[in-house]
């Protein structure tokens, strides 16, 4: 309740922005676009959305429900800026729509557009992504699904035991650590693919989620020794020297 009051709070007290612009450059205040069209010694022409005024340095002018004071001109031609303090003529989050709010400049009072599905949140409005907490289903049984301020929200559930824990997934060891679930996967391999080691000499098979090699015997394969790179970064296999000193004594006989 004392949160709720505090945002309320800050949001109807009056908040001031200043800012420096130069000419045609747009910024938006609470969903005005005020733009600096023209510039004088001691004078700037300010639109503010589709309404214009000159405003004077020194001087404040309401325009489309903005106040507008012009704090300091520097007047150099195309080099020209402008310090401007805003404000808003009315009060955004009152619960009335007044003049120049709409639900672009303040949603909070005035609603969203009612021919879209929008909803207001944080005076934006949004297209919900939930209206009920029945829409937010992750199909999680480990989460809690809600919906706040129209989005899905999913919180993990707490556990006391390992059953707590089950998330229906054979290929997890699902426990439950410090009151949090931990679904950890408990396969090395699903098919016999999974346990290809690039040796010709091997059979692999994926066994009870384990890769097993079974090795030919019959099999003649020695896998080269690591590359070796030159100093021009070319690469070079080599024998051992004492395999081919085997292979040339296996030969004399």
């Amino acid at each position: 309740m004392k949160k709720l009051l505090f945002l309320l709070l800050i949001t109807l007290i009056p908040s001031t922005l200043a800012v420096t612009l130069q000419k045609d450059q747009v910024t938006n205040y609470n969903g005005h676009d005020i733009t600096v069209t023209g510039f004088q010694e001691d004078k700037v022409l300010i639109r503010v959305d589709d309404s214009s005024n000159i405003i004077s340095e020194g001087q404040q002018k309401e325009i489309s429900g903005v106040k507008i004071t012009v704090t300091e001109i520097f007047f150099a031609d195309d080099l020209s800026t402008v310090d401007i303090d805003l404000s808003l003529s009315y009060t955004c989050g009152d619960a009335t729509c007044d003049n120049f709010e709409n639900y672009e400049t303040c949603c909070t009072d005035c609603g969203c557009d009612q021919l879209t599905t929008q909803k207001c949140v944080e005076n934006i409005c949004i297209t919900p992504e939930c209206t009920s907490d029945t829409n937010c289903n992750d199909n999680n049984e480990l989460t809690e699904d809600y919906c706040e301020d129209y989005k899905c929200k999913f919180r993990k559930i707490r556990c006391e035991t390992n059953l707590d824990c089950n998330d229906n997934d054979p290929d997890t060891d699902d426990t439950c650590n410090s009151g949090n679930c931990l679904n950890i996967l408990n396969y090395v391999c699903k098919l016999d693919e999974d346990c290809e080691d690039s040796n010709p000499c091997t059979t692999e098979s994926c066994v009870n989620k384990d890769c097993v090699y079974t090795t030919d015997p019959d099999c003649d394969y020695e896998p080269p020794e690591k590359e070796e790179t030159t100093n021009n970064n070319e690469t070079i296999e080599k024998k051992g020297f004492l395999s081919r000193l085997f292979s040339w004594l296996a030969n004399l006989f």
